[in-house]
């Protein structure tokens, strides 16, 4: 009796092929090796273009920062109800905060509201303000680039103004490449 195992080429041709994972990890070698390559050449080609600091805040996610003095802020709209004191940059540039400060004619009840629309001339310029306003206290703020190209807008709440006599708007800017001016109206 011998103990040699009995051979057979179906045996020996199972044993000579390897696993389905193994087959299946060394498909994907080449595409994950492609796939790097790719992504290296990407950054190194974005290098060549961006600034050390504009990559950093890419490859983070950053989004890079804004300079809030040279961010323009128009409020013509509610020139007659408050003005914009000051801006911020906040949170490495991904916010904007505006400080706004109420004017004597800044609406503070419901019957202000009502005078004030007695009292206004006719006109959308006009009406529309104070019924913002009159809504909850919202506004729109808009934004722009240099070029007049719109960004997007948000609606914010100014309702601290009808409670103390000024406030901080905080404007979220992440997304908004390239911006130079926001618009406050209604």
């Amino acid at each position: 009796m011998n103990n040699v195992p009995d051979e057979t080429p179906e045996s020996q041709e199972a044993d000579s092929q390897p696993a389905p994972q193994a087959r299946r990890r060394a498909r994907r070698a080449p595409v994950v090796a492609a796939s790097v390559l790719a992504g290296i050449l990407v950054l190194a080609l974005l290098a060549l273009w961006l600034s050390g600091e504009q990559l950093t805040a890419l490859v983070l996610g950053g989004g890079g920062g804004v300079d809030a003095a040279k961010v323009e802020v128009d409020a013509q709209a509610y020139k007659d109800y408050f003005t914009v004191e000051r801006k911020l940059a906040a949170n490495g540039g991904r916010t904007l905060v505006l400080t706004l400060k109420r004017t004597k004619a800044f609406p503070l009840k419901d019957s202000d509201f009502e005078t004030l629309a007695e009292k206004t001339p006719r006109g959308y310029p006009t009406l529309l303000p104070i019924e913002a306003l009159a809504r909850n206290y919202y506004v729109r703020c808009e934004y722009f680039t240099k070029k007049n190209e719109f960004l997007g807008h948000t609606f914010e709440r100014i309702r601290g103004l009808a409670e103390r006599e000024t406030m901080e708007l905080t404007l979220p800017l992440s997304g908004r490449r390239g911006l130079h001016r926001v618009v406050i109206t209604y």
